[in-house]
């Protein structure tokens, strides 16, 4: 069967890719064998498309060199700040070489470390700079703290370590969880990941606060007694936000109703009735009072009661919808 030229120009892309069915291959290639104008057409078209392969090929080597050279000038770049930061240390070795003291030094090497991490660092890291600097920064901020706790005799860097550690952990893990090497590794467990690491630096911060001050059994029974309904309401809170399969009115209203049982709680357990602000309120000439955990709970329960009756009313009128 024949075909006309303008069909088998239409082929000619397809043919030319070699992505055609064998029948329509079959057909080009004997309609070509006997018709020199779509012959012509066909050379021409190999040759438009070997100018675009040179042309895209140019184009990638372009990008390639100038990634290249950019990273080349960031690596020099990060090189030279580097230098920078250690010619004080190179400074100071000198001198303490000199005096006959070397302990100080090395807080100057630890307090360079820092700015170095937040500068050099970026540039000289060629993937994951964020993740590179952050790990850099706590690292150097923890070596310093070592450092100057050595240098003055004291037992107060565990403290400060896990505190800072806790810190920056709270705000910065939540992103340092979604970079590609920990991602692939945690998965989908990210939300719990950072609970559990702000948990566990959080139980050693108070333990470290007792054991480098030498608090007895006081402490540790205020500091449980504190820690427990805090901790339960946070996991409490992100486990209905993050596994509760209902509406987020009603996650909302459950997290209300679990920040009220924490103030509640606290109120009893530590007796912070005695010790906390009260709420005065005075009407038809009596005078009520309660403490303000009480009437921080008394709040959360209303606008959890709201809330959990506007899910209920969502959800109804959703299922009447269907």
């Amino acid at each position: 069967m024949k075909y006309s030229c303008d069909i088998i120009k239409d082929l000619l892309p397809l043919y030319v890719d070699g992505v055609c069915s064998e029948d329509s291959t079959v057909a080009v290639a004997e309609h070509l064998s006997a018709c020199k104008s779509c012959t012509a057409e066909l050379e021409s078209l190999k040759k438009s498309w070997e100018i675009e392969k040179v042309i895209d090929k140019e184009r990638f080597d372009a990008l390639s060199s100038q990634a290249s050279f950019f990273k080349r000038r960031s690596a020099v770049v990060g090189t030279v700040f580097a230098g920078v930061f250690m010619l004080p240390v190179l400074i100071c070795l000198i001198i303490g070489l000199a005096s006959g003291g070397l302990s100080w030094v090395m807080i100057v090497l630890a307090a360079m470390l820092i700015p170095a991490s937040l500068v050099a660092v970026p540039l000289l890291a060629p993937k994951n700079k964020a993740l590179w600097t952050l790990g850099s920064f706590s690292v150097s901020l923890t070596v310093l703290l070592a450092d100057s706790c050595i240098y003055t005799g004291g037992n107060w860097f565990f403290t400060a370590a896990f505190a800072s550690l806790f810190g920056i952990a709270l705000f910065f893990a939540p992103f340092a969880v979604k970079a590609k090497p920990i991602a692939v590794r945690i998965g989908k467990r990210k939300g719990l990941s950072v609970m559990l690491l702000d948990t566990g630096l959080y139980i050693l911060m108070m333990l470290s606060i007792g054991l480098s001050n030498g608090l007895g059994a006081d402490y540790y029974r205020i500091a449980f007694s504190v820690s427990t309904p805090i901790l339960a309401a946070v996991w409490g809170i992100f486990l209905t936000v993050r596994y509760a399969k209902t509406g987020g009115t009603l996650k909302a209203a459950i997290s209300f109703g679990i920040a009220a049982a924490a103030m509640i709680i606290s109120d009893i357990i530590f007796g912070v009735s005695e010790k906390s602000s009260y709420v005065f309120i005075e009407a038809f000439g009596g005078r009520v009072e309660f403490s303000s955990f009480t009437a921080i709970a008394v709040i959360c329960l209303s606008v959890g009661a709201i809330l959990a009756l506007i899910g209920v009313l969502i959800s109804r009128k959703g299922a009447k919808a269907k």
